[in-house]
């Protein structure tokens, strides 16, 4: 199935009479209302966008907001679309397109899908920038040649070419990733990208806690971080090497979602290496499905 199949040409507006992302879903809200039958009334898909708005997060690079509403009672899926002449800057970042999705509370067949299809076309910045000032028919004819994608798999949620560490690296240098990147689990690669192993913020702490303090049990006494010392002293002389373990769990580009929700609430893991060809070519996480999936 083509994208285009799912966007009707009179649900794509063009030009800059929009100021704001809202105006221009206030708009689509309007032309969906005079030509669908939904179950509640404008005003009430306003309130419901507006709250997901709330949230956040629904402007993405390179430029395309995604604003949706899911509405009780609406089993299908209504796809707008607004693309303006220049690019528009807002809080969340510059909107280069927009598209408006209103689709039932679970969302229908074809929602996952479609944010599928989006990711891939609208990826790229130059796409985005050859859209801005066409015709609603040039941008219609375009839409006709994306194919949407029947299934849904870990490679469409996940975070390509994840931070990776080797097993020279420094326990300082590991600590400076943690800290930057705000992570707490990185995967250990040989030379040619291989996961050999894996680290977590945990097998720092506990290189940091000498085996003396382990084996006092309680240790509600210890006031300063005395232990902490020789780690403080030692982390640029100690390699990743002593730390690391091995390689505990992966899953594949073309694995399920629903598989990596298993090792997650089954394994108590957040990160979830991506192999494909024993080579480490991205991450998923608990907090890519909620946002991706759970939020999308």
């Amino acid at each position: 199935m083509k994208l285009g199949s799912l966007i009707q040409k009179e649900y794509i507006l063009t030009g800059d009479k929009y100021a704001s992302v809202m105006e221009a879903v206030d708009a689509l809200i309007k032309l969906f209302s005079k030509k669908e039958k939904l179950p509640v009334s404008v005003e009430k898909i306003k309130e419901i966008v507006l709250e997901r708005e709330s949230l956040g997060g629904t402007v993405l690079p390179p430029g395309i907001a995604i604003p949706h509403g899911r509405i009780d009672g609406y089993e299908d899926i209504l796809i707008g679309m607004w693309v303006p002449s220049k690019t528009l800057e807002t809080d969340q970042g510059d909107v280069k397109v927009l598209m408006f999705f209103l689709t039932s509370k679970a969302g229908s067949s074809f929602y996952l899908p479609v944010l599928s299809s989006l990711g891939k076309y609208f990826g790229k910045e130059e796409f985005l920038d050859s859209l801005l000032g066409l015709s609603a028919q040039q941008i219609h004819d375009e839409l006709n040649t994306m194919q949407i994608k029947k299934e849904i798999t870990i490679e469409d949620i996940m975070t390509p070419d994840p931070i990776s560490c080797t097993k020279q690296t420094t326990l300082a240098q590991l600590s400076d990733l943690f800290y930057q990147k705000d992570l707490s689990y990185i995967p250990v690669v040989d030379e040619n990208n291989v996961q050999i192993g894996e680290v977590t913020i945990k097998d720092l702490f506990s290189k940091g806690i000498p085996d003396y303090v382990k084996r006092l049990g309680d240790v509600s006494f210890l006031k300063t971080l005395e232990p902490f010392e020789a780690l403080l002293r030692e982390e640029d002389r100690i390699l990743v090497q002593e730390i690391m373990r091995p390689p505990s769990r992966k899953i594949a580009k073309g694995g399920s979602i629903i598989e990596a929700v298993m090792m997650i609430t089954t394994k108590g893991v957040r990160h979830i290496p991506v192999i494909e060809d024993k080579k480490l070519v991205g991450m998923v996480s608990e907090t890519d499905i909620l946002k991706k999936v759970l939020r999308a």
